[in-house]
């Protein structure tokens, strides 16, 4: 199956996403910022433009703790504005590429600085969707709750299936084909060899923990560094405290250490 993006063709959009207009396309973490930069942050929203990991597409600037935290290690936050419904699709990652590319020049930092991304829910599939395409130097990925299989969590709440088919309406293919290219499941081929860390909700009444166990399953068969939790009696987007620390300490030290 063909990469949605083609992260090989390098486009200049810096015209329209720069650093003057950052903030029409993400909000940061950057007024709690200790330089110098040591890494990249991307974090995708979930239905409704916010995320169980804390960000929302209203909040502005990204000062929560957990980006407090980030900032004190030189680390920016960028969480992203991609449209309500693009769930990892082709529009989703060049637009978070180019975010990127514009802190890149911003803080004239290098090209292969080390990036990592997260995200909750649909999020989660976004963040999974974008190891795949970015042309970025990425060192880890995190999904808390995700929705590991589009074509069978479609109909699993009637708000969902207009933004799957809204996500890949305009790819020139079958909609059964175009929705399998933001398809975790489907993608399994597809992933890079980077350090994935992965959580599910035991009752989770979206994206059931079986599928997530699958997903992992077929990971780590394909020779890839999962690191996956179970949280028993959880519902869609809750933590246990030691996960939800250990997330961030992760994302951390794919930063750190990249």
């Amino acid at each position: 199956m063909a990469l949605m993006y083609n992260k090989n063709q390098i486009y200049d959009d810096a015209q329209f996403i720069n650093e003057q207009t950052l903030s029409f396309y993400a909000n940061t973490n950057e007024e709690v910022l200790t330089l110098p930069v040591k890494g990249i942050v991307v974090e995708f929203p979930g239905l409704g433009g916010s995320s169980c990991l804390g960000g929302n597409i209203d909040m502005g600037a990204y000062n929560i703790y957990w980006t407090e935290r980030f900032g004190e290690k030189g680390i920016i936050v960028t969480y992203m504005f991609p449209g309500p419904w693009s769930w990892g699709n082709k529009g989703a990652v060049r637009m978070a590429d180019a975010v990127i590319s514009a802190l890149i020049k911003k803080y004239n930092l290098p090209d292969d600085i080390p990036v990592a991304v997260c995200g909750g829910s649909m999020g989660g599939l976004g963040s999974l969707m974008f190891s795949i395409g970015t042309k970025h130097n990425l060192k880890g990925v995190a999904a808390a709750c995700p929705c590991t299989d589009v074509i069978k969590s479609l109909d699993c709440s009637p708000d969902f299936p207009r933004t799957y088919v809204s996500a890949v309406a305009s790819y020139d293919k079958p909609l059964d084909v175009a929705l399998r290219t933001i398809s975790p499941i489907h993608r399994i081929n597809n992933f890079p060899s980077v350090p994935y860390f992965i959580c599910s909700d035991g009752e989770d009444n979206l994206f059931a923990e079986a599928d997530c166990d699958l997903f992992v399953e077929r990971l780590k068969a394909k020779g890839h560094d999962v690191e996956y939790y179970q949280q028993p009696g959880k519902l869609h987007g809750e933590f246990l405290p030691e996960v939800r620390e250990r997330l961030h300490v992760f994302l951390e030290e794919c930063i750190l250490k990249g």
